[in-house]
């Protein structure tokens, strides 16, 4: 079983490392510094006590990149190599993600579209306008039961379906 500190790095290493990328724009040292993080984080751990983790490590690597940054001064008239900058991860998604994603929407459309009428009135009201089931229930005037039903046949239905796919 993993310890509480590897679920942690496992979980935030890749966020931290693209927060330190974009405050201090080297990939080298944002890398290095993300492992300082959780080495800090360790250190102050057992001494405080830690009620959001994710936040107390991006506030150890918000310090880490002002006290780099600090340090570490750029020059004037220093300018940083463009070529270095091709390897940032960007927040945003690839062309390829944009596809997949929008066959995916599809998918699910076109899944949503073969349930039965009632049915599929129910979920859309339920799951996209957030319309709470007991209030579909007396919508319609049927047993919060059935509402459930309703519900639940149309999940199997959608999974069924973007699973065979």
């Amino acid at each position: 079983m993993a310890s509480a500190i590897t679920c942690l790095y496992i979980e935030h290493i890749g966020e931290i490392r693209r927060f330190l990328k974009r405050r201090l724009s080297c990939v080298e040292v944002a890398a290095e510094l993300a492992h300082e993080v959780f080495i800090r984080y360790m250190a102050a751990a057992p001494e405080l006590p830690i009620q959001n983790p994710r936040a107390f490590l991006f506030r150890i690597a918000g310090n880490m990149a002002i006290d780099h940054a600090r340090a570490n001064p750029l020059k004037a008239g220093q300018w940083l190599d463009i070529e270095a900058c091709d390897e940032l991860a960007s927040d945003y998604p690839s062309p390829e993600r944009f596809a997949i994603a929008r066959q995916e929407l599809d998918r699910l459309r076109q899944a949503i579209e073969e349930l039965p009428p009632k049915c599929r009135e129910v979920f859309v009201l339920h799951k996209f306008d957030g319309i709470p089931q007991a209030s579909l229930a007396q919508k319609y005037q049927v047993t919060l039961n059935a509402i459930e039903k309703h519900l639940v046949r149309a999940l199997i239905h959608l999974r069924l379906r973007v699973m065979q796919a």
